[in-house]
């Protein structure tokens, strides 16, 4: 994976083509944190997009996460944002954490764009500790998160549905940028985040520390699917990903999505689609995160409308 020489060339070449020398429409990509993995996505896609044609100049932002793209997309603070399609379902549909904020009525105006990867759940513990199935984090110190985030909420919704309450064990509050050192230096037993394929910090942890990465059983993917509408997908993290891991782990996938607002330009939507879509390749050469997405499940409709300028595209190569 070549995510950090990738991430140098993608933001010298953002920061050289956004001189004001240039002409072009100014279009801000909400991902996430400096150096994460939604903020290299979104500077790669910036990249491409900025490679591709001449009319718009997109660039990366950082953001509080993708709950906050929700609200800066809708105050036009950035133009497009990345989020989990969960959180876009649920925002759009006014369920869930989204069913009582102040901006409730604002998010029927939230448009889908495409899906441009799934990432997967990684439930993953320290060899030493012997623990071979979820119910072994019992009496241990585990990892499951920043208490506000997505992957907190969603750590709970598996345990629950594995019969494990928070009350059996010890749970950890520390982000996932955070839980591979403490993992290798003995906090936690392990930790059950959300990451790409190959993360680096994730094989520099099993190149010191023997990790093991245990399957999710498909019934217990079942039961959280009944709290998240089905929108979880099954993924197969393939053998041989990280040291020791000689078997494939089956677990279940988060699909990612780039969305705007119904007011945004139809040309440049248009166009930002059509340059990922047609670039796809390359997006795939430099970062895991786009392994294994197609223009078909990248159209495939989810219940939020999808934006005129996507939607175009998509009519222009026959997939809607």
């Amino acid at each position: 994976m070549k995510l950090t020489t990738s991430l140098a060339t993608v933001l010298t070449g953002i920061t050289i083509l956004s001189s004001p020398a240039f002409a072009q429409d100014q279009i801000s990509i909400g991902s996430s944190s400096s150096g994460s993995g939604p903020y290299v996505n979104g500077a790669l896609m910036a990249d491409v997009a900025n490679k591709a044609q001449s009319d718009y100049r997109f660039s990366v932002q950082t953001s509080g996460g993708y709950k906050d793209n929700l609200g800066l997309v809708l105050n036009d603070d950035v133009d497009i944002g990345l989020n989990t399609l969960i959180d876009l379902s649920f925002a759009y549909q006014q369920k869930g954490d989204f069913a009582e904020v102040p901006i409730k009525e604002q998010f029927k105006d939230l448009r889908m764009l495409f899906t441009f990867g799934i990432v997967p759940e990684n439930f993953f513990v320290r060899e030493d500790s012997g623990i071979t199935s979820i119910d072994g984090i019992k009496g241990q110190s585990f990892n499951i998160n920043v208490p506000a985030s997505f992957t907190h909420g969603l750590n709970v919704e598996l345990l629950k549905a594995a019969g494990i309450s928070m009350s059996d064990f010890q749970p950890g509050n520390v982000p996932t940028g955070q839980v591979f050192d403490e993992v290798q230096n003995g906090i936690f037993v392990g930790g059950s985040h959300v990451f790409q394929l190959g993360l680096g910090n994730a094989q520099r942890l099993s190149a010191t520390t023997p990790i093991r990465y245990l399957d999710i059983p498909q019934p217990i993917i079942d039961g959280m699917n009944e709290a998240y509408d089905g929108l979880l997908v099954p993924f197969e993290i393939p053998a041989g990903t990280y040291k020791g891991q000689d078997e494939a782990v089956q677990t279940f996938g988060l699909a990612q999505v780039v969305f705007t607002d119904a007011d945004a330009d139809e040309e440049m939507i248009y166009s930002f689609t059509k340059n990922f879509w047609e670039n796809l390749e390359a997006l795939q050469e430099q970062n895991s995160s786009f392994a294994g997405i197609t223009p078909e499940l990248g159209a495939k409709d989810y219940g939020v409308p999808m934006h005129p300028g996507a939607e175009r595209y998509f009519k222009e190569v026959g997939l809607r």
